[in-house]
């Protein structure tokens, strides 16, 4: 699942819900790679959030590349049921993640029918390509786990995310996603789950995600 931004609040409980029914049990592992100042923080937020849909958190706090070889942490991420990458900044959590231990055990996590979330930056890093706007909105390699860049904070997004987010679409797949919205990918189709839209943005338009747009997640 893929949060537009907006993360442990009411609002995106819909498609919490959603993503937290696909998990063998009720416990949420948080990787707080994207807040490097705040990683306490977001997991006591996150705690507050799954504790009312029923679930209970665990932080894993990968914010390094050492940390992402730590082998406690690793088996941390191998244990769990359920796995959330937090918000905040992108470029921090693609230069803790990208190319280590802990993205191939995502990679593995999911493959082995984990359900993986993330929202925001936790989003950005997971395509093949993350936008990393406190870079003069560079693009890094992200993890890979499916084919497309994610933009993030849609509805109110200003003209420049605009641009860079048709720029992106020259060259490979764009989901743009509103806050407390989830691109929800079910194992056969994508579909948009809370108050907002998810869509593929691309040379002709911008598009509900579903329908074989865009292309799935690596099996």
């Amino acid at each position: 699942m893929l949060l537009g931004g907006n993360e442990w609040k009411d609002a995106s409980a819909e498609a919490d819900t959603w993503w937290l029914s696909r998990s063998s049990r009720p416990v949420v592992t948080v990787i707080t790679s994207a807040a490097q100042d705040i990683p306490d923080t977001q997991v006591a937020w996150a705690a507050d959030h799954f504790r009312e849909l029923g679930a209970k958190v665990e932080g894993c706090q990968i914010q390094s590349r050492r940390d992402a070889a730590d082998t406690h942490l690793l088996e941390q991420l191998a244990q769990a049921a359920a796995i959330y990458l937090c918000g905040g900044d992108p470029g921090a959590a693609q230069q803790a993640l990208w190319d280590t231990p802990a993205a191939t055990a995502l990679l593995a996590a999911y493959r082995a029918g984990v359900p993986l979330a993330g929202s925001s930056a936790g989003a950005m890093v997971l395509g093949a390509v993350c936008l990393v706007p406190g870079q003069d909105f560079a693009t890094r390699p992200g993890l890979g786990l499916f084919a497309a860049a994610v933009v993030p904070h849609w509805r109110g997004a200003n003209r420049r995310w605009r641009e860079t987010a048709h720029r992106l679409s020259e060259e490979s797949e764009v989901i743009a996603v509103d806050e407390s919205t989830g691109a929800c990918w079910d194992g056969r189709t994508w579909s948009a789950r809370g108050p907002g839209r998810a869509l593929v943005v691309g040379r002709d338009g911008e598009f509900p995600v579903g329908k074989g747009r865009p292309s799935p997640p690596v099996e």
